[in-house]
């Protein structure tokens, strides 16, 4: 249900930006997804159509992008992109230590991918 979670956050920010505005309808929401948060897309999807019913953002497009994750090595200075083994992020263990694409040891941080953000917003704002 952590994609559930993330989605009614999402309607939640959408609502409130919408409201604010004086929106009528919310027609789009983009959101960057980062690769370490262990979000699933199609299901973060599907929880947004139902965190979205009954509200201005029923029916809007939700448009994700996957950012990637990013690491930094202690042992050699690496700073880049992390190498993932596995098809399926959700296979990797929130906690350990990955691994440095250069030189293999476990002495890393992880410096980028742990977000989700909502980059901008799309609605209709009745003409004045």
């Amino acid at each position: 249900m952590h994609e559930f979670s993330a989605a009614c956050s999402i309607v939640d920010a959408a609502v409130t930006a919408a409201e604010q505005h004086k929106a009528t309808k919310v027609t789009v929401v983009n959101v960057e997804i980062g690769e370490f948060t262990f979000l699933i897309p199609e299901q973060l999807v599907f929880n947004f159509e139902i965190a979205s019913k009954k509200t201005i953002v029923e029916g809007a497009t939700l448009n994700l992008r996957i950012v990637k994750g990013r690491v930094e090595c202690q042992k050699c200075g690496f700073e880049g992109e992390a190498n993932i083994e596995t098809e399926l992020p959700s296979q990797i263990a929130m906690f350990a230590p990955m691994q440095c694409p250069e030189c293999g040891s476990s002495d890393t941080s992880i410096t980028g991918g742990k977000d989700f953000v909502i980059t901008n917003i799309e609605a209709e704002v009745p003409s004045s």
